[in-house]
Parts: C-alpha cells; sequence; structure tokens
C-alpha cells in the first residue's frame, strides 16, 4: 500500500491556503487530518461548513460525543487530538479519562450524551435499552438527538479519514 502524502500549503488551493492560515492561527500548526482533507481542493471548506454548522450542543457535549465516538472506534489520532481539545476547554485528565471509559458519574447530562453517542456508532442508530429515556430525562429533546446525530456524523468522518490514510499523529498521544 502505498502511503497518504499530506500536501503542504503550497501544495493547495489558494482557498485551502486561507483555511490553512487560519488552523495555524487556532492551533499553532495545521493538524494532519485537516491536512489530509486539503487534498481534495473541496474536501476542507466542506468540511468545516458541516462542522461548524449552528446546534444546540455545548462545546463540552461535543467534546464527549467525540472522544466516546473515537473510543469506540479506535482511533488514536482522534482521541489523542479531542482529549487536547477537551483539555483546552476545562475537562480534567481525570474527566477525559472517564468519558473515554464511559464512566462518567461527574455529570448526569454529559453521560447521557456519550451513552447515546456510543449507542449510535455500536448499534448502527439502533437504540437500546433505556438510552432515550435516560437522554430525555436528563433534560435534553428530540433536536438534541438530532444534533448528537449529526455530531456523530461528524466525528465518524474523522475517524474513517484517519483508518484510510494513517496519517502521523500530530498531538501527544493519549493512551489508556
Amino acid at each position: 500500500m502505498t502511503g497518504f502524502t499530506l500536501p503542504t500549503k503550497n501544495d493547495v488551493s489558494a482557498e485551502n491556503q486561507e483555511i490553512f492560515s487560519k488552523l495555524h492561527k487556532v492551533y499553532g500548526m495545521v493538524p494532519n487530518i485537516f491536512a489530509a482533507f486539503a487534498s481534495s481542493e473541496n474536501g476542507l471548506a466542506n468540511y468545516f461548513n458541516f462542522v461548524n454548522q449552528k446546534n444546540s450542543l455545548t462545546e463540552k457535549e461535543k467534546e464527549v460525543v467525540n472522544l466516546v465516538v473515537s473510543q469506540v472506534n479506535e482511533c488514536p489520532y482522534c482521541i489523542s487530538f479531542h482529549s487536547e481539545i477537551a483539555r483546552r476547554i476545562g475537562f480534567t485528565s481525570d474527566e477525559i479519562l472517564s468519558i473515554r471509559s464511559m464512566d462518567m458519574q461527574f455529570d448526569r447530562r454529559l453521560r447521557a450524551v456519550g451513552r447515546l453517542a456510543q449507542n449510535i456508532v455500536m448499534t448502527k442508530g439502533r437504540i437500546i435499552g433505556d438510552i432515550l429515556e435516560d437522554f430525555y430525562e436528563a433534560g435534553y429533546n428530540q433536536g438534541h438527538v438530532v444534533d448528537v446525530v449529526l455530531a456523530v456524523g461528524n466525528i465518524i468522518t474523522l475517524n474513517l479519514l484517519y483508518a484510510i490514510t494513517d496519517i502521523p499523529i500530530d498531538w501527544p498521544i493519549t493512551t489508556v
């Protein structure tokens, strides 16, 4: 198998170069997963148009989805990347490990989001047991279900791209 070659800023379109500059400002670099999207002239912009759409989930709720789904899909790139993002938005290291192990005793609402995301991925959307009942009892509604599904779709996109490309992980590698 031929390795996936990551494009540099000089290799991509003017639109992707502009996005690269924005990414560099946010992260201090262009994360490899986003460079991989730029292999497609429209891939990077399309991805960010999708991920930046308005939804009802908080940043912490989205990161719970990202970590849980990446753990289920065994994506070391996304686990490392989203562990760092989770730290940046205020999760402690213990909380991040609790999220990844689905033992979120520290927050009922986040646990409900995580359980729903995990169930969606593991059952291809066929909800089992009391997952939805717990989700609704935690204060969420049907609109939140839709937004969790969209968040799951977003992170699965990243998990799949990593699995296909096997690009170098450019974040501190998270292990457990």
